[in-house]
C-alpha cells in the first residue's frame, strides 16, 4: 500500500538537488528546509502529469512512490554533479578531425525580434497548428509538448510581442523537459549506454532534441510570419496570382491555335502551365528581389530556381509577360539568346538571370543543384544571399536532388529546397514515386528542417519562404519545404487530353477525379479574392486589378505576334567565348579552297620541344600544383578547389603545394558525387566564384556528364552565362589502376558544344595552360594524363623523363596582351614525309616513333593539338598538305574516338594532295585492363605506330 509521495526539489537560493518525502499519499503541501544554506521553502504540490509541479520559483520533480531512496539519492547526485554538454561538445568527441560529429545547424536558434500583427490570433488557432506539426513531423513528442503547453499561463490571444515571448518561454520549457529525461532513474543507466557505436545515450538524446527544439522554433516562427500577413500583401498576390493565370491561357491558346512561321506553316510553341499551383508567386514578397535593387548591388540579390512550370514565381520575380511568352514561343526577342540581341529562341524555358530567376532545364534537379553552388558561393564569399530551389516530386526522385541536398545540409549552405507533390509526374503516379511518408521526410534524412505546407495558401508559401530565409541569413542552413498541391493540367499543353480528357470523350483522361474535385474547390484564385472580400476589400478594386492585369497580357500578346523570328544563321553564334559554331556554308566553301601548305615551322628532324635534368626542372604533376597555387594568389576569395579527398591532400598529393603556400581555407572536401561537385562548382561561377573542380579518374566522369553536357556547357548558347569554370581529370594509361580509372574520355565530351577541352603534353603546357584555362569565361575540361606526372622517381608511366624548365612569365604577358595558347596545335618535330597529329601522353609515343622512323630515312612531323576544343584544323591542314600522308594517334579505343572527328576535318581540306589513306590509330576496343602485359598491350605502342609509318610511306 503506496503510504507517502517522493520526490526531488531544488532550492531557488542556492541550487542544491535534495530529496522530498511527505508523510501521507494525500498529503499536496511541501515544507523544507535546504540543508546547504537553511532557506525554507513552502509549496503545493499541483501535480501535472508529468510530476513536476506548475510552480514557477520552485523546481519540484515527483517520482513513483515505490521508487527506492537509493535511487532518488543517485538522481539527486547526478543533478547536483551539473551535467552538461559543453557547447561544440556534440560536434566533437574528440579533437580528432576524423571524430567529428555532423554539425546541426541552426542548433539553439533564437529569432531576434518580434513580428507585427495587424491583428492578434487565438492563442486555440496556434495549439492547433503547433500540434499539427508536431503530428506530422515528431509525434512520439505530442505527449511532451501538450503538457508543456498546460504548465504555461498565457492570455487567449496574442500579438506579435507576446506571440514572440510566449515562443521563447515554450521552447525553453521544452528544452527544460527534454533534458531531463535520463537523470530520473528508469532511464538514467541509457545516458552512459553506447547507443551507436562511439555515440551515447546522453549525446543521442541531446543531439536528437537539438534537431526537435530547431524544428519547434521554425514552426513557430513560421507562424508568426504567417499571422505578420497584411492586406496590402495579399493584394499583391492576388495581382501576381491573375497574371499567372492570364499568361497561362495565353500560352495554351496559342499552343492550340499557333502563329505563322516564315514557312509558310504555323507553330504553337511548346509550355507548361500552372493551374492552382500559381500561390508559389507569393514566395517573391520573402525576397530580396533584384528588380528592387540598383543595378550595383544586384549581385547581392535573392536567387531562386522556379520548376518548369513555377511561372508564377518568375513574374513575381520582375520577368514580364513578354519574356515568358517569346520564350515559349522561340522568337527572336526571347531572353534564350545566348546574350546576343535578337537571336531568341534557343530554348523555352522561363527564367532571366539578371533577375535572379535561374532558367530551368528539362534534366530535373540540375536547377536546384546548381542553385546549391550559387547558395555556396554567397557563403564563401561572405554575401549575404538567399536561394529558393522549388521542384516537383517526380525530380525528389532523382539521385542528383538528393545529392544536392546533402551537400547543402553538410555544408549549412543558405538555401530552401521546395518538394511540390503535384500528385502526378508526368504520367507516374506517387505510389510509384517514393515510399516517404511525406515528401518531407526527405530533407530529415540529410539533417535539414522539414514541414509541410497546403499548396493552395499563398499566404503558407510567403510565411515557408520568410523563415527560410530568415534561418538561412542567420548562418542556420538549409531547410525543405513539403507542398501538397496538385496539378491542375496536363504536364505540358499537349499532355491535356491524355490527363483530362478531351471534349470528344476520346481520349478519356485517366486523373481521379475525387481527387480533381478535391483541388479544384481548393482553386487559390477565387478563394483568396473571397479571403480579401472577407478582410474588408471592395470588389471595385479587385476588378481594377483584374482589368489591369488584363490589359497588360493583351498588350504582351500583340507585340508577341509583332516580334520577328530568329534568323536561322544566329544559332551558331556564341557557342563559347572563343569560337562560333561552324556553319554549313562554312564547311562547303573550305572543302572548295585551294591553295599551298605554309612554309614549314621547323626543319625535317627539328625538335620544338625541350626536356630538361636540371635541378629548377619541373615534374608535370609540379607544373599543375605550381599552376594552382599561382591561381589561388591570382583570384583570391573568388577561388575555390572543390573535389574528393581535397582538404588533406587531394588525389596523388596534388594539393600538398597549396597547403604549403597557405591556401588550405580554398580547399573544399566535397561528398563523393561527381555529380553535385560539377553542379556546385557550375553553381558556384554564376555566384560570383571561379572554381576549379577535380573529377578524381576519367572513367567517374561518367558520372557528372549531366551536370558537363547539359548543364555547364550550354549556359552560354541558352542565355549568355559566363561560367568561369575549370575542371580538372586525370586520366590515362601506364597507372596499372584499370578499368574506370584510365578510361581516355575526350570523345564523351567532345560531342556536346559548349566546353573547351585542353590535353597538355608536357609541363610548360602544363602550367599555360591550366592559367588560361582559368582566365576564361567559359567551362573548361583539363585532361590531365596520370601516366605523365612523374610519380616514379620523375619518370613517366613510359620510363622516361619529361621535366621541363617551366617559364612562368610568358603566359602572364600573352594575358596581358589579349592572347592565348588556347586553340593553338604546336609542330614538337619538323619532318617532310608524314604528319603524325596527336595529344596528352601520345605526343611522346609519337617522338620516340618518329626517332624511331628517322633511323630507315623518313622524317615524321608531329603536331601537338595541346587544344581539342576548340581544334586548330588550320595547322593539321598546313602541314599534311606539306606530307601528303596523315596518322592520327589518339590513347582512348578506336571506335568512336576524337581521332576520326580530327582525321575527317584534316581530310577535308587535303583530300587531294594526300599520297596513302589516313590512319587512325588508337586503342584495342576493350576497357582498360588491370595487368600490365595486358594494359601495354592494349594501348598504341612504339612499335604498332612505327609499323604504319612504314606502311603508309611505302
Amino acid at each position: 500500500m503506496v503510504s507517502a509521495r517522493i520526490g526531488i526539489w531544488k532550492c531557488p537560493e542556492c541550487g542544491l538537488h535534495q530529496i522530498w518525502k511527505t508523510r501521507s499519499n494525500k498529503s499536496s503541501k511541501l515544507d523544507r528546509k535546504c540543508s546547504k544554506c537553511e532557506k525554507r521553502i513552502r509549496a503545493t504540490l499541483d501535480r501535472s502529469s508529468s510530476g513536476k509541479g506548475r510552480t514557477r520559483s520552485l523546481e519540484i520533480w515527483e517520482r513513483d512512490p515505490r521508487s527506492k531512496i537509493g535511487e532518488l539519492v543517485e538522481e539527486a547526485a547526478r543533478r547536483n554533479s551539473g551535467i552538461s554538454i559543453e557547447e561544440g561538445a556534440l560536434d566533437r568527441p574528440n579533437d580528432e578531425p576524423q571524430s567529428i560529429l555532423p554539425k546541426i545547424w541552426g542548433s539553439g536558434w533564437k529569432p531576434e525580434i518580434p513580428l507585427e500583427f495587424p491583428q492578434k490570433v487565438s492563442i486555440e488557432c496556434v495549439r492547433d497548428d503547433l500540434l499539427g506539426f508536431i503530428a506530422e513531423r515528431h509525434d512520439g513528442h505530442l505527449d511532451v509538448v501538450s503538457d508543456c503547453w498546460g504548465n504555461l499561463k498565457m492570455p487567449n490571444y496574442l500579438d506579435g510581442e507576446s506571440f514572440h515571448e510566449f515562443s521563447e518561454i515554450l521552447v525553453s520549457e521544452l528544452k527544460k523537459r527534454m533534458s531531463e529525461r535520463l537523470l530520473g532513474p528508469n532511464l538514467s543507466s541509457l545516458g552512459e549506454t553506447e547507443i551507436i557505436p562511439r555515440r551515447t545515450g546522453e549525446v543521442f538524446l541531446e543531439r536528437r532534441m537539438d534537431r526537435f527544439l530547431v524544428d519547434v522554433t521554425l514552426c513557430l516562427r513560421r507562424m508568426a510570419h504567417y499571422h505578420s500577413i497584411t492586406v496590402e500583401d495579399r493584394l499583391q498576390w492576388q495581382r501576381w496570382m491573375i497574371r499567372t493565370r492570364l499568361v497561362d491561357e495565353q500560352l495554351k491558346d496559342l499552343f492550340a491555335s499557333g502563329l505563322p512561321t516564315p514557312d509558310g506553316g504555323t507553330f504553337g510553341g511548346k509550355g507548361f502551365r500552372s493551374t492552382w499551383q500559381e500561390g508559389v508567386a507569393a514566395c517573391a514578397s520573402a525576397m530580396n528581389r533584384a528588380v528592387d535593387l540598383p543595378e550595383s548591388e544586384r549581385e547581392n540579390a535573392d536567387v531562386v530556381a522556379p520548376m518548369i512550370r513555377d511561372m508564377g514565381l518568375a513574374l513575381a520575380m520582375g520577368q514580364t509577360p513578354i519574356e515568358v511568352l517569346a520564350a515559349q514561343m522561340g522568337k527572336a526577342g526571347s531572353y534564350m539568346d545566348g546574350g546576343i540581341e535578337g537571336s531568341g529562341g534557343r530554348d523555352l524555358h522561363i527564367g532571366n538571370w539578371e533577375k535572379r530567376v535561374l532558367p530551368p532545364t528539362a534534366p530535373l534537379p540540375i536547377a536546384s543543384a546548381t542553385t546549391t553552388g550559387v547558395a555556396l558561393a554567397a557563403k564563401q564569399m561572405g554575401v549575404k544571399r538567399f536561394h529558393l530551389a522549388p521542384v516537383g516530386e517526380g525530380c525528389s526522385s532523382s539521385g542528383e536532388f538528393w545529392e544536392a541536398m546533402n551537400f547543402a545540409g553538410v555544408r549549412g549552405l543558405p538555401i530552401c529546397f521546395m518538394i511540390q507533390n503535384n500528385q502526378i509526374a508526368l504520367d507516374t503516379f506517387n505510389s510509384a514515386q517514393s515510399g516517404a511518408e511525406t515528401f518531407g521526410d526527405k530533407g530529415h534524412a540529410m539533417g535539414i528542417p522539414s514541414w509541410t505546407i497546403d499548396g493552395s495558401d499563398p499566404g503558407m508559401f510567403y510565411a515557408s519562404s520568410a523563415v527560410a530565409r530568415e534561418f538561412a541569413m542567420e548562418d542556420c542552413g538549409a531547410t525543405l519545404i513539403h507542398v501538397e498541391t496538385m496539378r491542375g493540367c496536363g504536364h505540358a499543353h499537349h499532355h491535356d487530353d491524355l490527363y483530362l480528357g478531351s471534349s470528344s470523350g476520346n481520349p478519356p483522361g485517366y486523373v481521379d477525379r475525387d481527387l480533381l474535385r478535391y483541388w479544384s474547390e481548393k482553386d487559390p484564385l477565387p478563394n483568396h479574392r473571397e479571403l480579401l472580400i472577407k478582410l474588408g476589400v471592395g470588389e471595385q478594386m479587385l476588378n481594377r486589378i483584374l482589368r489591369e492585369e488584363e490589359e497588360g497580357i493583351a498588350a504582351a500578346r500583340s507585340e508577341l505576334e509583332e516580334m520577328d523570328w530568329p534568323e536561322g544563321n544566329s544559332v551558331v553564334r556564341g557557342v563559347t567565348s572563343l569560337f562560333d559554331a561552324t556553319s554549313h556554308e562554312h564547311q562547303l566553301s573550305r572543302i572548295d579552297r585551294e591553295g599551298d601548305a605554309l612554309e614549314a615551322v621547323l626543319k625535317s628532324g627539328e625538335y620544338g620541344i625541350e626536356f630538361s635534368d636540371a635541378p629548377n626542372s619541373w615534374t608535370f604533376s609540379r607544373s599543375i600544383q605550381n599552376a594552382m597555387a599561382t591561381l589561388a594568389e591570382q583570384f583570391g576569395e573568388q577561388m575555390i578547389f572543390m573535389g574528393e579527398d581535397m582538404e588533406v591532400a587531394g588525389a596523388f598529393g596534388m594539393n600538398l603545394g597549396l597547403k604549403a603556400r597557405g591556401h588550405q581555407t580554398k580547399l573544399l572536401d566535397m561528398p563523393l558525387s561527381e555529380a553535385i561537385i560539377i553542379h556546385s562548382a557550375t553553381g558556384a561561377a554564376l555566384g560570383g566564384m571561379r572554381p576549379l573542380a577535380e573529377i578524381q579518374f576519367g572513367g567517374f566522369a561518367s558520372l557528372a556528364m549531366n551536370p558537363l553536357v547539359n548543364n555547364a556547357a550550354q549556359l552560354r548558347w541558352r542565355w549568355g552565362a559566363e561560367v568561369p569554370l575549370t575542371v580538372r581529370i586525370p586520366l590515362g594509361a601506364k597507372t596499372r589502376s584499370g578499368p574506370f580509372h584510365a578510361n581516355m574520355i575526350e570523345s564523351w565530351l567532345t560531342n556536346d558544344p559548349g566546353l573547351v577541352i585542353v590535353s597538355p603534353s608536357n609541363p610548360q603546357d602544363a602550367y599555360d595552360l591550366l592559367i588560361e584555362s582559368h582566365h576564361l569565361p567559359d567551362p573548361v575540361v583539363y585532361l590531365e594524363h596520370i601516366g605523365l606526372y612523374g610519380l616514379r622517381g620523375g619518370m613517366t608511366g613510359w620510363g622516361k623523363s619529361i621535366n621541363q624548365v617551366v617559364d612562368t612569365e610568358s603566359v602572364e604577358k600573352r594575358l596581358e596582351s589579349g592572347n592565348s595558347s588556347i586553340g593553338s596545335a604546336r609542330i614538337v618535330r619538323g619532318g617532310k614525309d608524314i604528319t603524325i597529329v596527336t595529344w596528352g601522353a601520345m605526343v611522346h609515343v609519337a617522338l620516340d616513333a618518329a626517332r624511331e622512323a628517322s633511323k630507315k630515312g623518313v622524317e615524321v612531323e608531329l603536331v601537338d593539338l595541346r587544344t581539342l576544343v576548340p581544334f586548330d584544323s588550320e595547322t593539321c591542314i598546313n602541314s599534311v598538305l606539306r606530307t601528303g600522308r596523315l596518322i592520327v594517334l589518339q590513347e582512348s579505343q578506336w571506335t568512336g574516338g576524337f581521332g576520326h572527328t580530327v582525321s575527317s576535318r584534316i581530310v577535308e581540306e587535303s583530300f587531294w594532295r594526300m599520297e596513302s589513306p589516313p590512319i587512325v590509330i588508337g586503342a584495342l576496343d576493350t576497357p582498360v585492363p588491370f595487368s600490365p602485359t595486358l594494359e601495354d598491350h592494349t594501348i598504341p605502342s612504339v612499335e604498332v605506330v612505327v609499323r604504319h609509318i612504314q606502311r603508309a610511306c611505302t
